[in-house]
Protein backbone atom coordinates (compact mmCIF):
# COMPACT_ATOMS: atom_id res chain seq x y z
CA UNK A 1 0.00 0.00 0.00
CA UNK A 2 1.47 3.34 -0.84
CA UNK A 3 1.84 6.29 1.65
CA UNK A 4 0.59 8.63 -0.66
CA UNK A 5 -2.79 10.10 0.36
CA UNK A 6 -5.62 9.16 -2.29
CA UNK A 7 -8.07 11.38 -3.53
CA UNK A 8 -11.19 10.09 -4.22
CA UNK A 9 -14.07 12.62 -5.51
CA UNK A 10 -17.41 11.49 -5.41
CA UNK A 11 -21.11 12.33 -7.17
CA UNK A 12 -23.97 12.77 -4.72
CA UNK A 13 -27.20 11.99 -6.92
CA UNK A 14 -26.64 8.07 -7.95
CA UNK A 15 -23.56 7.75 -5.99
CA UNK A 16 -23.74 8.75 -2.15
CA UNK A 17 -27.18 8.79 -2.09
CA UNK A 18 -29.16 6.47 -4.58
CA UNK A 19 -31.55 7.89 -6.65
CA UNK A 20 -34.76 5.54 -8.78
CA UNK A 21 -34.70 8.58 -11.16
CA UNK A 22 -31.47 8.00 -12.70
CA UNK A 23 -32.97 5.22 -15.13
CA UNK A 24 -34.58 8.22 -17.39
CA UNK A 25 -30.73 9.76 -18.39
CA UNK A 26 -30.41 6.98 -20.95
CA UNK A 27 -33.66 7.20 -23.09
CA UNK A 28 -33.63 11.15 -22.23
CA UNK A 29 -29.99 11.13 -23.38
CA UNK A 30 -30.90 9.08 -26.38
CA UNK A 31 -33.48 11.57 -27.48
CA UNK A 32 -31.42 14.61 -27.33
CA UNK A 33 -29.02 13.00 -29.90
CA UNK A 34 -31.55 11.22 -31.81
CA UNK A 35 -34.24 13.54 -32.44
CA UNK A 36 -32.80 16.91 -30.86
CA UNK A 37 -29.48 16.03 -33.00
CA UNK A 38 -27.44 17.46 -30.08
CA UNK A 39 -24.32 16.47 -30.36
CA UNK A 40 -22.09 18.81 -27.69
CA UNK A 41 -22.80 17.47 -24.12
CA UNK A 42 -24.87 20.60 -22.75
CA UNK A 43 -27.54 20.48 -19.56
CA UNK A 44 -30.63 22.09 -18.76
CA UNK A 45 -30.03 24.41 -16.02
CA UNK A 46 -33.40 25.48 -14.00
CA UNK A 47 -34.17 29.05 -14.74
CA UNK A 48 -37.84 29.93 -13.62
CA UNK A 49 -39.88 28.29 -10.99
CA UNK A 50 -41.74 25.53 -12.12
CA UNK A 51 -38.13 23.56 -13.63
CA UNK A 52 -36.78 24.56 -9.95
CA UNK A 53 -40.09 22.22 -8.70
CA UNK A 54 -39.11 19.81 -11.19
CA UNK A 55 -35.60 19.62 -10.38
CA UNK A 56 -36.29 19.76 -6.53
CA UNK A 57 -38.78 16.46 -6.73
CA UNK A 58 -36.14 14.73 -8.97
CA UNK A 59 -33.38 15.03 -6.63
CA UNK A 60 -35.59 14.96 -3.79
CA UNK A 61 -35.69 11.57 -4.67
CA UNK A 62 -32.48 11.12 -3.19
CA UNK A 63 -33.57 9.93 0.07
CA UNK A 64 -31.49 7.00 0.65
CA UNK A 65 -28.37 6.47 1.47
CA UNK A 66 -26.56 3.93 -1.41
CA UNK A 67 -25.25 0.80 -1.30
CA UNK A 68 -21.90 1.18 0.15
CA UNK A 69 -21.88 4.16 2.64
CA UNK A 70 -20.70 1.76 5.44
CA UNK A 71 -17.27 1.31 3.83
CA UNK A 72 -17.37 5.05 2.61
CA UNK A 73 -17.87 6.12 6.31
CA UNK A 74 -14.40 3.42 7.19
CA UNK A 75 -12.54 3.99 4.58
CA UNK A 76 -12.38 8.28 5.46
CA UNK A 77 -11.15 6.97 9.09
CA UNK A 78 -8.53 5.61 7.05
CA UNK A 79 -5.51 8.61 6.80
CA UNK A 80 -4.62 7.03 3.60
CA UNK A 81 -7.54 7.99 1.79
CA UNK A 82 -9.56 11.62 1.31
CA UNK A 83 -13.07 12.09 0.17
CA UNK A 84 -14.73 15.03 -1.67
CA UNK A 85 -17.93 15.48 -2.72
CA UNK A 86 -18.43 17.14 -6.10
CA UNK A 87 -22.27 17.05 -6.95
CA UNK A 88 -23.10 18.99 -9.81
CA UNK A 89 -26.77 20.04 -7.98
CA UNK A 90 -27.46 23.73 -8.94
CA UNK A 91 -27.38 26.38 -5.51
CA UNK A 92 -30.98 26.11 -4.67
CA UNK A 93 -30.54 22.69 -3.61
CA UNK A 94 -28.52 23.61 -1.19
CA UNK A 95 -29.71 23.86 2.13
CA UNK A 96 -31.64 20.18 0.79
CA UNK A 97 -28.22 18.64 0.29
CA UNK A 98 -26.38 19.68 3.82
CA UNK A 99 -29.64 18.11 5.53
CA UNK A 100 -29.28 14.94 3.94
CA UNK A 101 -25.55 14.80 5.05
CA UNK A 102 -26.40 15.91 8.44
CA UNK A 103 -29.53 13.54 8.38
CA UNK A 104 -27.27 10.69 7.41
CA UNK A 105 -24.10 11.52 9.54
CA UNK A 106 -22.06 11.87 6.28
CA UNK A 107 -20.98 15.58 6.72
CA UNK A 108 -17.59 14.65 8.34
CA UNK A 109 -16.65 12.12 5.90
CA UNK A 110 -15.46 14.58 3.52
CA UNK A 111 -12.79 16.81 3.23
CA UNK A 112 -14.79 19.10 0.78
CA UNK A 113 -18.58 19.38 0.06
CA UNK A 114 -18.54 21.23 -3.72
CA UNK A 115 -21.79 22.32 -4.65
CA UNK A 116 -22.55 23.87 -7.97
CA UNK A 117 -23.25 27.11 -6.76
CA UNK A 118 -23.12 29.03 -9.90
CA UNK A 119 -25.53 26.73 -11.53
CA UNK A 120 -22.70 25.76 -14.17
CA UNK A 121 -22.86 23.18 -16.62
CA UNK A 122 -22.89 19.90 -14.61
CA UNK A 123 -19.88 18.23 -16.50
CA UNK A 124 -17.82 21.04 -16.55
CA UNK A 125 -18.09 21.85 -13.11
CA UNK A 126 -16.97 18.65 -12.28
CA UNK A 127 -14.18 18.82 -14.50
CA UNK A 128 -13.21 21.90 -12.80
CA UNK A 129 -13.07 20.84 -9.23
CA UNK A 130 -11.70 17.08 -10.19
CA UNK A 131 -8.63 19.70 -11.43
CA UNK A 132 -8.30 21.92 -8.34
CA UNK A 133 -8.81 18.95 -5.65
CA UNK A 134 -6.11 16.85 -8.28
CA UNK A 135 -8.24 13.67 -7.28
CA UNK A 136 -7.16 10.29 -8.14
CA UNK A 137 -10.29 8.94 -8.66
CA UNK A 138 -14.12 10.46 -9.42
CA UNK A 139 -17.08 8.21 -9.19
CA UNK A 140 -20.40 9.48 -11.00
CA UNK A 141 -23.19 7.87 -12.44
CA UNK A 142 -24.12 9.88 -15.54
CA UNK A 143 -22.83 8.13 -18.56
CA UNK A 144 -22.67 11.48 -20.35
CA UNK A 145 -20.61 13.01 -17.89
CA UNK A 146 -18.68 9.99 -17.54
CA UNK A 147 -17.55 9.97 -20.87
CA UNK A 148 -16.24 13.31 -21.27
CA UNK A 149 -14.32 13.42 -17.61
CA UNK A 150 -12.88 9.87 -19.06
CA UNK A 151 -11.44 11.96 -21.85
CA UNK A 152 -9.46 14.61 -20.23
CA UNK A 153 -7.04 12.13 -18.43
CA UNK A 154 -7.54 14.03 -15.05
CA UNK A 155 -8.17 11.18 -13.03
CA UNK A 156 -9.37 7.56 -13.25
CA UNK A 157 -13.28 7.69 -13.94
CA UNK A 158 -15.58 5.22 -11.86
CA UNK A 159 -19.40 4.65 -13.38
CA UNK A 160 -22.28 3.53 -10.71
CA UNK A 161 -24.34 2.33 -13.71
CA UNK A 162 -28.02 1.51 -14.17
CA UNK A 163 -29.65 -1.48 -14.95
CA UNK A 164 -30.96 -0.10 -18.32
CA UNK A 165 -27.05 1.21 -19.01
CA UNK A 166 -25.35 -1.96 -17.85
CA UNK A 167 -24.41 -3.50 -21.29
CA UNK A 168 -22.62 -0.60 -22.25
CA UNK A 169 -19.24 -1.23 -22.34
CA UNK A 170 -16.67 0.78 -19.99
CA UNK A 171 -13.71 -0.66 -18.21
CA UNK A 172 -14.57 0.88 -14.84
CA UNK A 173 -18.08 0.57 -14.58
CA UNK A 174 -19.91 -0.63 -11.41
CA UNK A 175 -23.51 -0.90 -10.04
CA UNK A 176 -23.59 0.78 -6.97
CA UNK A 177 -20.97 2.68 -4.43
CA UNK A 178 -19.85 -0.56 -2.17
CA UNK A 179 -18.42 -2.08 -5.29
CA UNK A 180 -16.53 1.18 -6.63
CA UNK A 181 -14.74 1.53 -3.79
CA UNK A 182 -13.56 -1.49 -3.39
CA UNK A 183 -12.61 -1.55 -7.09
CA UNK A 184 -10.51 1.87 -6.01
CA UNK A 185 -9.00 0.48 -3.48
CA UNK A 186 -7.74 -2.90 -5.61
CA UNK A 187 -6.46 -0.46 -7.84
CA UNK A 188 -5.06 2.91 -5.94
CA UNK A 189 -1.43 1.54 -6.64
CA UNK A 190 -1.97 3.01 -10.29
CA UNK A 191 -2.38 6.58 -10.04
Amino acid sequence: MMSKKIRVGLDFDGVVAYNPFRVVRAPVAMVKKKIFREKKLKFLIPANKWQRMIWSVVFGSSMLPAQGVELLREMATDPRWEFHLVTARFSFLQDDLAKWLNKNGLTDVFKTINLNKKDDQPHLFKEEIMKRLNVHYFVDDNLDIVEYLAKKKNAKIYWIYNFIDRSYPYEFKYPYLEKALRGIATNEDTF
